[in-house]
């Protein structure tokens, strides 16, 4: 999809091949059609939540939140601003271009008797410093719940960027709606509050605060590449709500360490961990079960190339629903 960078190049490719109507006529409806485009991404979710077999009906499904940034060379475009890349290649840290956020839905389907999360683009909205990039974000997954009443635990997945109060207070609005984020690993955290020692006075909201260096003793062995450490904690981004915090290590005694929240707890999920394709989730037994959460926030990273889901789409649906869901996905 981001290499879809314009119209004209989408014409080219794609729509000249389905229809005679111009170049022109496409730019013209996406200047002054009067649609809500925002309603496509439901029908996308309803479309994408239709592969899912029956009999995997119960795994999770997963929402990832992620920016993307398109380079433009002219200064005269809508929107357009000075961005900070720190994936770019262009000997500075900064390009001239549009930051978009975009949201994406994975799904369980069959594949050679193993369990693959296909990942379908639900949508894309463009950063105008109207909305900040996490009030974006959050519209976004406000906008889509409504499809997804019936399952039951939807998790977002995002970065360390989007693990901010803005965009995970959307987690208690929903009843089925969890997180699994990355967090700065300065982020405050503290021991569950103690028991009440019958002493006067308010008792304690939080035990003592806690390090990522010193309060988390790491596996034995590693799971998967990182030697992994967990423990429920209460922390400001929750606020009084427990959750679940994982710190990841390359090296049992040095190295980096990075740290994760989740408010979903492992008895709360119910995923085929031996029937997945992906490992280290589908090596998780009864020693790991803790850290099932954590393995869960790999899928951020399963993009299928939109060409095997097109042709995903070709086997599932008849012709008239595939050509309905490429436009769809090419206007999204």
């Amino acid at each position: 999809m981001e290499s879809a960078h314009s119209i004209r190049f989408l014409y080219r490719h794609f729509l000249s091949g389905i229809t005679e109507k111009s170049l022109n006529a496409f730019y013209y409806a996406c200047s002054y059609a009067k649609v809500d485009y925002s309603g496509f991404m439901n029908i996308t979710a309803s479309m994408a939540l239709n592969l899912i077999p029956e009999s995997l009906r119960s795994q999770p499904v997963f929402l990832c939140i992620d920016d993307t940034m398109a380079a433009k060379f002219g200064k005269k475009f809508d929107n357009v601003s000075k961005l900070f890349d720190h994936a770019a290649h262009n000997g500075s840290n900064y390009l001239n271009g549009h930051c978009f956020v975009r949201l994406m839905l994975c799904v369980p389907v069959w594949r050679k008797h193993r369990i693959v999360y296909i990942a379908v683009p639900l949508g894309y909205r463009m950063w105008n410093k109207e909305l900040s990039k996490l009030g974006l974000a959050a519209s976004m997954i406000r906008q889509v719940m409504p499809v997804f009443l019936s399952q039951k635990n939807v998790i977002v997945l995002c970065d360390s960027w989007y693990a901010k109060k803005d965009l995970v207070c959307v987690v208690n609005e929903y009843a089925n709606l969890d997180i699994i984020c990355n967090a700065r690993y300065d982020s405050v955290i503290y021991d569950l509050a103690p028991q009440p020692a019958g002493k006067k006075g308010r008792p304690a909201k939080h035990g003592k605060r806690l390090s990522p260096d010193n309060d988390f003793t790491l596996s034995d062995e590693k799971v998967g590449e990182y030697y992994i450490g967990a423990r429920r904690v209460l922390t400001n981004l929750f606020g009084q709500r427990e959750v679940l915090a994982y710190v990841t290590a390359s090296e049992k005694t040095q190295g980096t360490r990075r740290l994760f929240f989740s408010t979903i707890f492992p008895h709360q999920l119910q995923i085929f961990c031996a029937w997945q394709e992906k490992a280290p989730l589908n090596q998780t037994g009864s020693s790991r079960m803790e850290f099932i959460p954590m393995l869960c926030y790999c899928f951020r990273w399963n993009i299928m190339p939109i060409s095997a889901l097109l042709a995903l789409c070709r086997h599932f649906f008849n012709t008239d629903m595939f050509i309905k869901a490429e436009l769809l996905l090419i206007f999204l």
